[in-house]
């Protein structure tokens, strides 16, 4: 059944509101990288195997690195997920995947920023030591922290929602007259005789 020409607009307005959460949340990325970089220790310095490869001092750089990146992909998920429930900028699927994508683009965001601003060099020749090497996410499965945290939150939020239209009305139906409809006249609930001149059964 067609939909009502007074849903478009509605739709419209929620795709707009999810563009606006990507947007948002992405750029909320990279000032979280800011903070990534500033936070995480310095990284330990390696020695230039070649071929891009290096061997890196024992040291647990790395996983303190990795462990305040979570952390700050944790708190980003739940405060995105909840602002954007309580702010109402879109409801239901949309959202939900807004919030998703957004995410996954903040947390690409943030690792790309705190490489570049959390100081350190890959540069040097075979066989030299480079004295630091960059702030960077090694635990690549981290990249997807955000994103499980931001969704599961809002789907949480949507599940124990007082409304079970998450406090969107559902727009009115159309007909085969293209002209809008009760309830009754939908065949979703009881509605006019269909033949007034006969009695009811």
């Amino acid at each position: 059944m067609p939909l009502s020409p007074a849903y478009a607009p509605a739709r419209i307005a929620d795709l707009r509101a999810a563009a606006l959460i990507v947007a948002v949340t992405t750029l909320a990325g990279l000032v979280l990288g800011l903070v990534w970089g500033w936070w995480s220790p310095p990284g330990p310095a390696a020695l230039v195997v070649g071929g891009g490869a290096f061997q890196p001092d024992e040291t647990e750089a790395f996983v303190a690195a990795d462990g305040r990146y979570a952390v700050l992909a944790v708190g980003a998920g739940l405060c995105c997920a909840l602002v954007v429930w309580f702010a109402r900028l879109a409801r239901g699927v949309t959202a939900q995947v807004a919030v998703g994508v957004g995410s996954m683009g903040s947390a690409v965001a943030m690792a790309v920023a705190g490489r570049w601003t959390g100081g350190g060099s890959t540069a040097g020749a075979v066989g030299t030591v480079v004295p630091r090497l960059p702030v960077s996410v090694h635990m690549h499965g981290l990249l997807f922290v955000q994103a499980a945290v931001a969704v599961l939150v809002y789907g949480m939020c949507a599940s124990f929602a007082r409304a079970d239209d998450l406090g969107r009305p559902e727009p009115a139906s159309v007909g085969r007259e293209r002209h809008l409809h009760d309830a009754g006249g939908d065949g979703d609930a009881a509605g006019g005789l269909e033949q007034p001149q006969f009695p009811p059964q």
